[in-house]
């Protein structure tokens, strides 16, 4: 059990991914078609917000955990990275209320993050040789691969 727990742990922005297909399901299903805005608007909201305020809840709120499955011992730095995901996490949320500005701030804040992100993950990889689920797993393939994404959808919008 705690073994799954802690895959879970390294693996939460599989829910964000889940919501994202599935949005984007829905408006194909309901409109058989589905816009590069949406997409985009669908991509902030899903994975930005809510992968950002569940990755933040658990850095936390349950830190120890998402530490291991990292391959970090805690810190009492996962309490200001939670904020820094929560607060991505909050302009993703907020960006279908608003257009082009501020969701190009909103991508610029996660993408720095997360990009930032990866380039650690990369380090820990090669000085610690950490290849945890949390550190070289799906986290660190998405603190890539989305970033890019929305980048590119932003700019081809």
């Amino acid at each position: 059990m705690a073994k799954l727990a802690k895959l879970l742990m390294a693996n939460i922005v599989i829910v964000g991914i889940v919501g994202f297909a599935i949005s984007i399901g829905v408006r194909l299903l309901a409109d058989g078609d589905v816009s590069q805005r949406d997409v985009l608007v669908d991509a902030l909201t899903w994975l930005v917000g809510v992968n950002g305020l569940m990755t933040g809840s658990g850095h936390m709120f349950f830190g120890p955990r998402v530490a291991g499955s990292i391959g970090w011992a805690p810190s009492p730095f996962q309490w200001e990275v939670g904020l820094a995901d929560v607060s991505y996490g909050v302009l993703g949320s907020m960006a279908s209320s608003y257009h082009r500005g501020f969701w190009l701030a909103t991508i610029v804040a996660f993408s720095v993050f997360m990009l930032g992100a990866a380039v650690g993950h990369v380090r820990q990889m090669i000085q610690t040789k950490d290849f945890a689920p949390g550190n070289a797993g799906l986290v660190f393939w998405c603190d890539i691969i989305i970033p890019v994404a929305l980048i590119v959808l932003y700019a081809t919008l």
